[in-house]
């Protein structure tokens, strides 16, 4: 019996969020690759509360606990400002005592496959025997570096993250005048260590084949392979046409993500007048856990918006809009929210920064868009012309099926467990 460890910077489960989807994706590939094997997870507890929803395809669950508050102090005091060496990413990840809890699992349980999700945990490596993956998710390096343009936009830089630092950096990250130099500084540390970390592991892993490739040429390593979100389009949007909401626009999201509230921030302040004005029956929804007060406040800024937070079923929210809106203003790798919307036969409308990773053809499986001009056009085209809503919707469930399937996901997480 193949016995594979994962080890996460958060509960895999249960699927409230793009990052949730996607390891409970790599632990379901695996149990479907050798579905005798055991699967231990190691993981730090985001919510307790999530406790109760582990799944079958995890056998043991074993709970870290992150450093306290003098350690983190510690590690970011030398290992961050003195040495250089961690970014704060991993300075305020890394516990002495967890580090032996997760040394003492590795020796004991013997794993022939270690996973590591994000360079988080990359700290935790371990020096046993086995083959050793690490997740990068996407470039957060190159994420943060894209967010300087745009920091006005973002209340908390660096989003869910910043709840892990100590209290007076906390209010510190959210001091505007401050903001800018922490994402640099931040951006530059983790350019280092991402690169540097990257030889002490035998695959790596990114959600976007695109980055996937690019990291490969940027540090030679020889083996980089971007598995993307699984998705299985909705097979009866091809029965009949779409039934939808002609007044309803959607944006979907973890509301708490800097990417994401500035999306909808940028969106309400620089478009959405416009097309309300164009069209005021229209109803903007942002939907997603966790609003941050800056988004709840633009459901009172702006008339039309409707702030909904966490819903208990989002495909039955957002499946019969007219479209879904994604102007994202920075990010990396693949947008899983445009991939999972085009599943469902939901048209997109998005910008260059979004279609990145996704190969699909403007003005027929989806419309990308290079200014707020275009995206109020495009807006409003959706919205007035059935023919062309269904058509797009169709496309784009094609799409999917054909990128984006188990199939399709699959055989890179084979040929690095192979």
């Amino acid at each position: 019996m193949k016995k594979i460890m994962f080890i996460t910077n958060r509960l895999p489960f249960p699927n409230t969020d793009g990052r949730k989807n996607m390891l409970l994706q790599y632990i379901r590939q695996m149990k479907e690759i050798y579905p005798d094997s055991e699967l231990v997870n190691l993981s730090f507890v985001d919510d307790a509360k999530y406790l109760k929803d582990r799944p079958d395809e995890i056998d043991r669950l074993v709970c870290l606990e992150l450093p306290g508050l003098i350690e983190k102090l510690y590690n970011i005091a030398v290992y961050s400002l003195l040495l250089r060496k961690w970014p704060l990413q991993v300075a305020v990840y890394y516990s002495r005592k967890t580090h032996r809890k997760v040394k003492e699992a590795v020796k004991a349980e013997k794993p022939e496959f270690i996973l590591y999700d994000m360079v988080r945990v990359a700290e935790y490596l371990s020096d046993e025997k086995g083959s050793k993956v690490l997740s990068y998710d996407d470039l957060l390096s190159l994420r943060y570096r894209r967010q300087l343009e745009w920091f006005q936009y973002i209340p908390s830089i660096f989003g869910g993250f910043t709840g892990k630092l100590p209290g007076g950096m906390k209010r510190l990250a959210d001091l505007k005048f401050i903001q800018k130099w922490l994402i640099n500084f931040e951006s530059r540390l983790l350019d280092k260590y991402e690169r540097g970390v990257a030889k002490q592991f035998h695959h790596l892993v990114f959600t976007s084949p695109v980055e996937a490739e690019s990291f490969q040429k940027l540090t030679s390593h020889e083996s980089c392979y971007g598995i993307p979100m699984k998705f299985e389009p909705d097979q009866a949007r091809g029965k009949g046409p779409r039934r939808y909401d002609r007044n309803k626009l959607v944006f979907v999201g973890k509301m708490d993500i800097p990417h994401n509230s500035s999306a909808v921030a940028y969106f309400c302040e620089r478009v959405w007048p416009s097309i309300k004005r164009l069209a005021p029956e229209t109803t903007f929804y942002i939907v997603g856990k966790n609003p941050t007060p800056a988004v709840l406040r633009l459901q009172e800024m702006y008339p039309g918006v409707v702030v909904t937070g966490e819903v208990d079923n989002v495909k039955r929210v957002v499946g019969d809009s007219a479209l879904m809106i994604a102007p994202m203003l920075f990010g990396t790798g693949i947008k899983t929210k445009i991939v999972e919307a085009m599943s469902w036969g939901v048209p997109v409308v998005t910008n260059q920064i979004g279609i990145e990773g996704i190969d699909a053809n403007h003005g027929e499986d989806l419309f990308v868009c290079d200014s707020d001009e275009e995206i109020v056009r495009n807006v409003l085209l959706l919205l007035n012309n059935d023919e062309l809503n269904d058509k797009v919707s169709r496309n784009s469930v094609r799409y999917v099926a054909s990128h984006f399937s188990s199939s399709a996901t699959l055989k890179n997480m084979e040929l690095i467990l192979s």
